[in-house]
């Protein structure tokens, strides 16, 4: 008895290798309650995997954490700027990502890009209210072969975006704001799908599947079945199971994402931004024309956008025009509602010294059109 209680406690003792625990758990014959699994370094990762009586469970929190686990090599060293992206792409797929839309959208509308976005209904509206107040912009407009509204390239575009600012101070806001959420809605609509194409399923060619029909990035399964087979693909019955597992992962070939701000032009939807973007750019001009049309026939805007329509159509707003016979350039700022004085700045070319000051119109153009006795730069009105 002795001797058989010897042999009994001697085989105990043995420890078993990866492989065959695998090889025992597949056929029920231990408890996974009595098994654990450590890669070379002694890292069980018991945080993220569970021994199950069919296999390794995995579970996450979301993407972030499915990333750094299983693609430490890309993701997981950290303080690298891969580290941190894996969260970027978390963020971006719960849709709790900020987007750099916003912090573009003035230079967006110095620069015309969302007046090149206004549809011909909605240069309709424009064209209606600039046909009443200021009927000098209708030039910049032209009706396609199609019948359709257009703009004359880039000198109309400014016309029309320069109108825009002057006439009403909240419409450009308005369309910014309709144009940023556009922007938004053609990102946010593909980038769920785009970003589970990428690595829902990508472990599937090793044996790692996800055990979730409705999520992706939470729980995932290696039975061991699929467990076995790595031995033979990848290495020996010596080898830790772990250690394989993420050997195999670091040769398939997978399709890692590109630098995170590259993604929104490769999951951009053109049908979801004008979606938006139309239907609350007709709302944000129809209350703009209506806020314009009852100033101007209340009489209160047609006298300034007389003086609008004046420098429109000589030296316009926002650029230098040279002042004849001296060093000096104006550039016209804006127009006072009440006084209809017009802010203007003079800049001398020689010494790039600049005033400013404040003149009527068509004091200004005087001084631009006809020579005068007196230095540019002392006429004006601080």
């Amino acid at each position: 008895m002795k001797k058989i209680l010897r042999i009994f406690e001697q085989e105990e003792e043995e420890e078993l290798t990866d492989f065959q625990k695998i090889l025992a758990l597949n056929k029920k014959k231990i408890s996974p309650y009595d098994v654990e699994f450590f890669n070379s370094e002694g890292n069980d990762f018991s945080d993220v995997i569970t021994v199950e009586q069919d296999g390794l469970m995995f579970t996450f929190d979301g993407l972030e954490e499915y990333l750094r686990f299983f693609f430490p090599e890309e993701y997981g060293e950290e303080g690298s700027e891969s580290y941190y992206e894996a969260g970027y792409y978390d963020s971006m797929y719960r849709r709790s990502w900020t987007w750099d839309f916003d912090d573009r959208s003035y230079d967006d509308w110095r620069e015309g890009v969302i007046v090149e976005a206004l549809t011909s209904d909605h240069l309709q509206i424009i064209y209606d209210v600039a046909k009443i107040v200021q009927p000098g912009l209708l030039t910049a407009f032209n009706k396609g072969a199609d019948g359709k509204l257009q703009v004359f390239g880039g000198d109309g575009v400014d016309r029309v975006g320069s109108f825009l600012d002057q006439v009403d101070t909240r419409i450009s806001d308005d369309i910014t704001t309709s144009y940023v959420d556009a922007e938004v809605a053609a990102v946010e609509g593909g980038i769920e799908k785009y970003i589970e194409d990428a690595y829902c399923n990508c472990l599937t060619p090793v044996g790692i599947e996800n055990y979730s029909e409705r999520h992706c990035f939470w729980k995932y399964k290696l039975h061991w079945g699929d467990a076995i087979m790595l031995y033979p693909r990848f290495g020996t019955e010596d080898d830790s199971l772990l250690d394989l597992l993420f050997l195999a992962i670091s040769k398939e070939r997978i399709s890692h994402l590109e630098e995170y701000y590259e993604i929104q032009y490769n999951v951009w939807d053109d049908e979801a931004f004008h979606g938006s973007f139309d239907h609350n750019v007709d709302n944000d001009l129809e209350s703009f024309k209506d806020r314009v049309l009852e100033d101007y026939n209340e009489g209160t805007l047609e006298k300034y956008f007389s003086v609008i329509d004046k420098i429109n159509s000589t030296v316009g707003f926002d650029k230098y025009v040279k002042v004849p016979n001296s060093n000096v350039t104006l550039l016209i700022k804006s127009v006072d509602k009440e006084t209809l004085k017009v802010k203007y700045a003079l800049r001398d070319s020689k010494t790039y010294n600049v005033k400013y000051g404040e003149s009527y119109i068509d004091d200004i153009l005087n001084m631009v059109y006809n020579e005068s006795l007196f230095d540019p730069m002392d006429y004006r009105t601080d």
